[in-house]
């Protein structure tokens, strides 16, 4: 089978197979007179035309507190702030959604509810080993099954990066700083219009559908937030030839993105996800999420009442306290919280080690999750759907949620997350309920560029952190439900 042609950016390390893809690029990411092309707010508008600019582009506002840092607002305008060295792949991953919603315009897909999307066919237990050699394919089939890939970094509480020593508190944590905590790491509150737009929650709709069976069924949506995803993923991996195999968590994991305009909330929204899977399945804990997924807000409330039962208690001081801020959060505040709630979780750290890098270390870990619920040696079997919590996975700068893994042709290796920063696309929720058929016509590879992290986003990044939700047996289950 010959191998796409990859194509290479004249002015940055990026590639890609795809020359539109890569042409996107270069007409966003390197502009022709070095300019950011992006609409700006009035008030923004208005301060560069009291400085008679009004002939100029605006450049991305850098803020400059902290010159080992420098955070820049998104140029695509969706709201985010971000560090410099994370601009060029945060356009990238914006141009992927572009593509989505080009897609949706090119292919008329009919809207027909199809209840076999999210039948129970995806979760039927797998029976036989799965005898893949995962540790060849992620290196083409170089590296030996016999090396030892065990983790020599993990610990049991993962540990910030630190800044230099700022303000050390009576318990020894070190006051962090606009490194960790990003652009607002030292503000009191957050401005007041965020706040009640984040009391209001994302706009909400009723639709009716047709299902299968030929009755109306009424549904209820939030606009940043979408269910039934996973099959979705699932017929896409299946259709797309250069997924070789691939592995998905449990299907009712719903995929909770950013509002509009609201910054830098990842590690919440992922936190979301995982309380979405908690409460969707009635897993161990649900209990504790009567009226749904938490707010935001509402999650900083659970998160210092954690802090005050003594669970990552040092985070308080590390961080000056979250409350009514835009202070960015990582694992120890959803270890935190999942731990004071009493729902069991593992959290651990990933390192490169002086072989291995870190994002190899990464993908034996996420791989072996998956692989353990899914003991299949039949090779006809391209997609495995498991039953199994999403994973909160963070980097330095942003977290995500792992839902997937996959093995490409060519023995690469990606995650497949739900990314809180990025929607879904107008083409993927369209194909949400859409018969099976409706599938085949679209382009498969393009619509998971959303949802694929691989060597090209992880490598630069030497250290990872994981939580994950430890599954309690049915019958404890039952008995936490009869107290």
């Amino acid at each position: 089978m010959n191998q796409p042609q990859t194509l290479s950016c004249p002015f940055c390390s990026f590639s890609d197979t795809d020359a539109s893809f890569l042409q996107m690029h270069i007409d966003h990411c390197h502009p022709e007179n070095g300019d950011w092309q992006t609409p700006l707010h009035s008030s923004e508008l208005n301060a560069w035309e009291d400085m008679g600019s009004r002939s100029r582009s605006p450049l991305p506002r850098a803020l400059s507190e902290d010159p080992a840092e420098k955070y820049v607002d998104c140029p695509h305008g969706c709201g985010e702030t971000v560090t410099t060295a994370e601009l060029s792949t945060h356009l990238d991953l914006h141009l992927a959604e572009g593509i989505a919603f080009e897609d949706a315009d090119a292919d008329s897909i009919p809207v027909v509810a199809d209840d076999s999307a999210n039948s129970d066919m995806y979760d039927m237990p797998l029976k036989h080993e799965d005898q893949l050699d995962l540790q060849g394919a992620l290196e083409g089939g170089k590296r030996g099954s016999g090396r030892n890939m065990a983790r020599s970094h993990n610990v049991a509480k993962p540990t910030r990066a630190k800044s230099p020593p700022r303000i050390r508190g009576e318990d020894g944590a070190i006051r962090l700083g606009r490194a960790e905590l990003g652009p607002h790491a030292h503000e009191k509150k957050m401005p007041s219009w965020l706040k009640h737009m984040l009391e209001k929650g994302g706009r909400t709709s009723k639709q009716t559908h047709i299902t299968s069976d030929g009755k109306l069924a009424r549904q209820t949506t939030v606009e940043n937030e979408t269910d039934k995803l996973i099959p979705i993923i699932a017929k896409l991996c299946e259709q797309d030839a250069t997924c070789q195999r691939a592995f998905l968590c449990n299907t009712k994991v719903r995929h909770i993105c950013k509002l509009s305009r609201e910054g830098g909330f990842c590690g919440y929204r992922n936190i979301q996800m995982l309380v979405s899977y908690i409460t969707k399945t009635q897993a161990y804990g649900h209990s504790h999420f009567p009226h749904g997924i938490p707010s935001i807000l509402d999650l900083q409330d659970m998160i210092e009442q954690a802090w005050d039962m003594g669970f990552n208690s040092t985070g308080r001081t590390e961080t000056g306290g979250i409350k009514g801020t835009r202070k960015f959060i990582g694992t120890p505040e959803a270890q935190a919280l999942f731990q004071s709630l009493g729902i069991p979780c593992d959290a651990s750290s990933i390192a490169s080690s002086e072989t291995i890098p870190a994002h190899d270390q990464l993908y034996m870990e996420i791989a072996n999750y998956f692989r353990a619920a899914c003991p299949v040696d039949d090779e006809s079997i391209k997609v495995f759907q498991t039953d199994l919590p999403p994973i909160y996975f963070q980097h330095d700068g942003h977290s995500m949620t792992i839902v997937g893994f996959e093995i490409r042709d060519d023995g690469t290796a990606n995650l497949l997350v739900f990314d809180p920063m990025f929607k879904t696309s107008p083409a993927v929720q369209r194909l949400i309920g859409a018969s099976s058929n409706s599938l085949k016509s679209v382009n498969a590879s393009r619509l998971l560029k959303a949802y694929r992290r691989g060597n090209k986003y992880l490598h630069k990044y030497k250290l990872f952190e994981i939580l994950k939700l430890i599954p309690v047996p049915e019958d404890t289950t039952d008995k936490a439900r009869s107290k």
